[in-house]
């Protein structure tokens, strides 16, 4: 990642249903 880029990302997956999790370092655990 550099200055001016945008941070994404790309996964394929093959799947009907998903979790997304992330984890923030002021937020804590995400799941989208």
């Amino acid at each position: 990642l550099n200055p001016g880029q945008e941070p994404k990302a790309f996964f394929p997956v093959d799947a009907s249903e998903v979790d997304v999790r992330a984890y923030c370092n002021l937020h804590g655990l995400w799941k989208a």
